[in-house]
């Protein structure tokens, strides 16, 4: 049986996820640029360009994402910030991550990688959170309307 949470805390949750992932990405692309011949004048120019990603790709399928948490249940799946379908898309990405660690692939190189992706999730996960407080602010005033209307 899953876990069921109210979907408000989906928004965090999924916030969550997508600044942890972002944040260890960039913070493992730093060390293995700060032990390369090219240092770290490459890392700050790539997390900065990495807000274009955010903005132009990863927003887009994060408002998809809230759309989705909006229309669930008020109790729903602790797992269904997304649809189940992007699980899939997780898997790939990961696998791919790691095909890529394991491979001759220089580590400077795959750090820009890790870098630019991990700074669209970071910078994308805002949108998560700030439509959480959104919401849980609407919820509130919901709450206590209807608390107060039927004293």
């Amino acid at each position: 049986m899953p876990v069921r949470v109210h979907k408000r805390w989906l928004f965090f949750l999924a916030g969550g996820s997508w600044l942890t992932v972002g944040t260890v990405l960039c913070l493992v692309a730093y060390h293995w640029l700060k032990a390369s011949s090219m240092g770290l004048k490459i890392f700050w120019p790539t997390l900065l360009a990495s807000a274009g990603a955010a903005y132009w790709g990863l927003v887009r399928i994060a408002r998809r994402n809230v759309k989705h948490i909006k229309n669930r249940p008020e109790k729903t799946c602790v797992f269904a910030f997304q649809p189940w379908r992007s699980y899939l898309l997780i898997v790939v990405m990961m696998t791919l991550g790691i095909t890529l660690r394991h491979s001759s692939f220089p580590r400077p190189w795959l750090a820009l990688i890790y870098t630019f992706m991990g700074g669209a999730l970071a910078g994308a996960s805002t949108l998560y959170f700030y439509s959480g407080i959104r919401y849980a602010r609407n919820w509130s005033k919901l709450s206590t309307s209807e608390f107060s209307s039927s004293s």
